[in-house]
Order: C-alpha cells, then structure tokens, then sequence
C-alpha cells in the first residue's frame, strides 16, 4: 500500500483557520484507484497551524480497512510518502506518524506488523542540478528526467537523495529532495529511487511524468479541495473569543461515504 499525506495551513492574515491534513492511500496494483481521509487539527499548545498529522492511528486504521476491504487481504508493506516536512521536524514527525501506523496495525490484528518505508519529499530547497556536457541535457537544457544524485551533496549520515523526475518545459528545473527516515523492509536504494521515479509517472493529470509522487501529489489535491470547501463556509475565523467550532467543520468536510474511496479531488 502507498500513502500519500500533507498538511496546509492558512496566512496570518486569514483568521484562526485550523490547518487541514489529508492522507490518501493506493488501493489497486497499478495505483491508480485512491482512497482519501480529511482531518481539521489544531497545535496542542493553542497555536493554529500544526505540521504534526494528530490522530494518525484512526486514519490510518481507517484505510487500512478501506484497502482490505477492496483488495481482499491487508498489505505486507506501507510506502509512505509525507510532502511538508522540514528537516527541524522530522524526528518528531517520525515519531508521531510511524508510532500511529503501528498502532492502527495492531488494532486491526494483534500479530500484524507489515513492513514500513518512510521517505520525506521537499521541494524548497536551493539546489540545481546541470549537465557537465550540454550534449548531455534535454531540449530545455536541463538534466534527463530520471537523474538521481545520491552522493557528494547528500547528507553523510542518513540516507537522502535528489531525483529529477520531470523534463522542464521552461527554465531550471528544481529536483525533488527525498530523505529515508524509516525502512524495515529492507529496500535497496536503488529500488527505492526507481519506485519513486516509476511514481511520477502515475499521475492522473499529466500524460508525462511530474516533478514528485503521484500520491504527495494527490494528498496535496485534496487539501486544496478542502481549503476551497472551508473558504465557502464563510465563517468569522477573526473572532478569538468564540471561534467556529472544529467538531462542526470536521463533520462538513468529512467526505461522503461514497466518495471516500474515490480519487474525486483529481
């Protein structure tokens, strides 16, 4: 099973809106069918944005059901792929959503443990990639879709990489900057980085592949849908005092039963 999952939150000058997680997961062979799952959260220290997904166990626990229920059994491995993180919060992070997984896992079954991979994905970074030789680059004059950098400029200690996966159409291209911070299943690198490559070929938009995986893509959908369908809720989020209340919200956005399984926000 390959999951997908980002956090968004609102400008200052938005009001006390609440940050949105939303969380998909494949639930074919060929990852193309997504179910999806919304949650509205807040920082436990009374700030409003929260990177952190809370509850993770009960989303988790949910789709977990959701892809047995499609597929007939539970999946032997999770590929997890979270977009959002900086790297000042990755071991919290780390510890939050790989303790929620295995926590739903064993609520589903005592004796489940399936095999975990948990890769970072960021995008704001500074670092280019360019072709030693100009015979070497695309049309665009950047680096082959397809190139990976997985020494020299990475980080010594843990396991990260850079992957072009994307031709540009129009200037530089930026890499997308992939770190392992988990991984029990005992992947090669190099099967991690063709599977992530193989990835950005997948999504549903594009007949050609993208600049990062087709599930943080979508995980990222799904967040912009529920941004738009809290925005046209119109409620007065400048009010301190007595702001909406979140039990509310949440049960607007959850989605209907019918489309919780449905890549809709496609």
């Amino acid at each position: 099973m390959i999951i997908g999952a980002d956090v968004t939150h609102w400008a200052r000058d938005e009001g006390n809106k609440p940050s949105i997680a939303g969380v998909v997961c494949s639930l074919d062979r060929a990852c193309s069918k997504y179910a999806s799952r919304l949650q509205i959260q807040v920082h436990q220290h009374n700030r409003v944005s929260d990177e952190i997904i809370r509850g993770f166990k009960d989303i988790m626990k949910d789709l977990l059901l959701a892809f047995r229920n499609t597929c007939g059994r539970r999946p032997g491995k999770i590929l997890y792929y979270r977009d959002g993180v900086s790297q000042g919060q990755f071991i919290q992070t780390l510890t939050e959503e790989i303790a929620g997984i295995q926590a739903a896992c064993i609520d589903l079954e005592e004796d489940y443990q399936p095999k975990i991979t948990y890769i970072t994905a960021q995008k704001r970074h500074h670092t280019r990639l360019y072709c030693a030789n100009n015979s070497d680059a695309d049309r665009s004059g950047n680096v082959p879709a397809g190139t990976v950098v997985d020494r020299e400029i990475t980080n010594p200690i843990s396991f990260d990489f850079y992957l072009n996966s994307h031709s540009g159409i129009q200037g530089t291209n930026r890499p997308c900057h992939y770190t392992v911070l988990w991984d029990d299943s005992d992947m090669s690198p190099d099967m991690i980085q063709l599977l992530t490559f193989y990835l950005c070929h997948t999504y549903a938009r594009c007949t050609r592949s993208v600049s990062y995986p087709a599930p943080t893509y979508y995980a990222h959908l799904l967040c912009a849908r529920a941004r738009t369908m809290l925005s046209a809720m119109r409620l007065d989020w400048y009010d301190k005092n007595n702001p909406p209340k979140l039990d509310m919200i949440q049960k607007k956005l959850s989605q209907n039963d019918k489309l919780q399984n449905i890549t809709y926000f496609v």
